[in-house]
Order: structure tokens, then sequence, then C-alpha cells
């Protein structure tokens, strides 16, 4: 019950401080991406404009990926039994936030590929979902890690 209420407080926190930042450097980032991609687009603050769409995408910080780190970082320090280690906890945070910025990119993508329902289909749905698995995935590694080099694996 505990963890219900200070993980959204915790997480709008560190939302409003580091987030602001994050949303210009996330844009940029997937301004880059795009362009890359061959998809003319223009860089407006924290949002991305795209002309043959007419349509413009706000990078928030929710869209930045503080939530899926902020969730690593509250179970990585939390979760008795682990062996902490500053690099492997950068490793992760890194990691999820690539990840969120390929999220990003390929919603953005899909939207002007396909259409609107795909686009929702991914960003609201499948892409928060793979970032959770994410964060198991990296929790379960470092957690891995910690057994082995602790000398505690056990043969199965």
């Amino acid at each position: 019950m505990v963890y219900l209420t200070v993980f959204p407080i915790v997480t709008l926190l560190i939302g409003s401080v580091i987030g602001k930042p994050l949303t210009k450097i996330e844009a940029s980032n997937i301004n880059f991406l795009l362009k890359a991609f061959g998809i003319e687009n223009y860089l407006i603050g924290n949002q991305i404009y795209i002309p043959a769409d007419r349509m413009s995408f706000e990078i928030t910080w929710q869209c930045s990926g503080v939530f899926s780190m902020t969730l690593y970082t509250l179970i990585y320090l939390l979760l008795p039994g682990l062996k902490r280690k500053p690099i492997e906890w950068m490793f992760g945070v890194s990691t999820i936030y690539i990840v969120n910025i390929l999220r990003v990119f390929f919603s953005i993508y899909l939207y002007h590929r396909v259409g609107e329902g795909v686009f929702n289909l991914f960003h609201y749905t499948i892409g928060p979902i793979l970032l959770f698995l994410l964060v198991v995935l990296l929790v379960a590694h470092a957690f891995l890690l910690g057994l082995k080099s602790s000398g505690e694996s056990h043969k199965f």
C-alpha cells in the first residue's frame, strides 16, 4: 500500500525536476532519427512537427522515460538481496532511456506510415508493456549477476 502511494509521488517529483531537460533532449533525438529515416520534420521546442501529416507530436516528461527509469531505480534500490553496483544501475537506466527513445520514434514513424490507430496501439499499449518487461528483465539480470558473483548460484 505504501508503494502505491510513494511511487507516483516520487515519479511526479523526479519528472518535474528532470523531465523538462529530458523532453528537449528526447525531442532532438527523435527529430534526428526521423530525418535519418527520411521523414521530413521540424523540431520546435519539445514538439516534432511533420508537415506531410500536418501533425505535431509533443514530447512531455511522461514520454521521456522518467516513469520507467524511476520504477527501475526504486526496484533496484529496494529489492532485498541485490548486490548494487553503480555501473550496473547506469547500464539499466541507459538501456531504458535508449529503448524509450526508440519507442517514441517508432510510435511517430508508425503514425506517419500506417496511421493513428496503429500509433495509438503501439504508443499507449505495446510500447509501455515492452518498457515494463525491460525493467523486469534488467532487475532480474542484476539479481542473477548478484547471485553469480556471491557464489550463491544453484545448479538446476
